[in-house]
């Protein structure tokens, strides 16, 4: 396997505001609400009614629309990368998505960046074509990496470790590990702490710092375009939240031989040691996956034929998405959190690029209300999707006034305390170190 010699900053970027489509809203909605259900009964901490889109919908229900504290999720995400040391960016997404996008720029502007629109293909929205459609629009060189990114990572605006990390003229594909350990490494003494709720299906050891860590698939993807084979990357991205990620990379490895009996080892190393090895830090524990760190990383690099590597951040932002109506209260209850301490400009408080988002709820949104559907009246229609999903309560009034229904004050005073921290550090131009 060679070595890489790629360019050493990440200065182009491919966001999605594009995610699948379920056949009709009804088969949404119960996909929806048996998944919380499930979780319910398994007494998981993190309950998510996940925000589905369905092809039958009048208003589509992208959740990269949805509102926080008046101003559009996507926004949030296009500030982040606006502000970094990127130089071009690609938005792929819906019409809706683009009327957004050009309001966002006519208010604001582009802060000097290059960015590009291409509109997601309703019958194909698969992450392979998401890739290709932004691709379409880079001129990308064979030794330089992009950084892929979702939309729905409103406050991860501390992407330079991202962008100038030192390992990314030496890997084509860098997985930013979620772990739970590293972002709240207090959350067993003091539960409160871990201000984001989520479930951590899988485990990894870690030898060098005999450390455990309880670790969620990756939300940014820093990687060559040109030596990451598209379609393992969909089968991986297919099968990373249901535990399957080992079965498929093992099916990937059938379809060629060279690499199966390569990885071997490295899956006859997993079998003999790891389940042992976990129990020397936890004698009882139930997960969907798990792998020696250094044993993962060699996996990874010989089924994508590729060097490539792993590493864990302790940035809850990274985790900290908008899949579901629990997610979007947890920043609607942020914002209005800082808005009561701070005033009508308390978004600037925990968000760098605050004046700006104030900028597009003040020029943007009366055009944008006219425009499109969903923001005619944000609060009634997102009340109704509390009802479809059976929430036995609604996030605002009958004056449309956010009510904060079911927040958890402790943990959302914790989150409004680290966020404000951060922003300072990068408004300090740091970062700010793990506690």
């Amino acid at each position: 396997m060679f070595s890489p010699h790629n360019k050493p900053f990440i200065t182009k970027c491919i966001v999605s505001f594009s995610h699948n489509r379920l056949p009709s809203r009804i088969q949404a909605d119960r996909s929806a609400i048996a998944k919380a259900q499930r979780e319910m009964a398994a007494g998981k901490k993190g309950i998510s009614h996940l925000i589905l889109r369905a092809a039958d919908d009048e208003i589509d229900q992208l959740k990269f629309l949805f509102l926080i504290h008046g101003i559009p999720l996507m926004c949030y995400a296009l500030e982040n990368l606006l502000q970094s040391s990127l130089q071009e960016i690609v938005v792929v997404g819906s019409p809706e998505v683009e009327q957004v996008l050009e309001k966002h720029l006519d208010a604001v502007g582009t802060r000097g960046k290059r960015v590009f629109f291409v509109r997601e293909e309703p019958h194909n929205l698969s992450l392979v074509n998401t890739l290709a459609l932004g691709r379409s629009k880079l001129e990308l060189d064979p030794n330089e990496l992009v950084l892929f990114q979702p939309g729905d990572l409103p406050f991860l605006y501390d992407l330079e470790k991202v962008l100038q990390d030192k390992d990314i003229e030496h890997f084509n594909l860098i997985l930013w590990l979620n772990s739970r350990q590293a972002m709240f490494p207090r959350c067993e003494e003091d539960p409160d702490s871990e201000f984001v709720q989520r479930n951590y299906h899988y485990r990894g050891i870690v030898e060098r710092k005999n450390e455990l860590h309880d670790i969620k698939e990756p939300n940014v993807y820093p990687l060559n375009l040109s030596a990451v084979a598209p379609n393992i990357i969909e089968q991986l991205h297919q099968t990373r939240k249901d535990g399957q990620i080992l079965h498929a990379g093992i099916k990937a490895a059938l379809q060629l031989p060279s690499r199966l009996i390569r990885i071997l080892p490295v899956v006859l190393h997993h079998l003999l040691h790891f389940r042992s090895d976990l129990k020397k830090y936890r004698k009882r524990d139930r997960y969907k996956f798990g792998m020696h760190e250094s044993n993962f990383n060699r996996g990874a690099c010989i089924l994508l034929d590729t060097p490539c590597t792993s590493k864990m951040h302790a940035d809850p932002a990274f985790v900290s998405d908008v899949d579901a109506l629990e997610d979007w209260e947890d920043f609607e209850s942020l914002t209005h959190l800082a808005e009561k301490r701070h005033g009508p400009d308390g978004l600037t408080q925990i968000h760098p690029t605050g004046e700006r988002l104030l900028a597009i709820r003040e020029q943007a949104m009366p055009k944008l209300r006219s425009r499109l559907p969903m923001y005619g009246d944000f609060p009634s229609y997102l009340n109704r999707i509390y009802r479809s999903l059976q929430m036995p309560y609604v996030p605002f009034d009958a004056q449309g006034r956010y009510i904060v229904p079911h927040a958890d004050h402790r943990k959302v005073a914790n989150a409004y305390q680290w966020y404000l921290r951060q922003c300072a550090a990068v408004k300090g131009g740091g970062a700010l170190k793990p506690s």
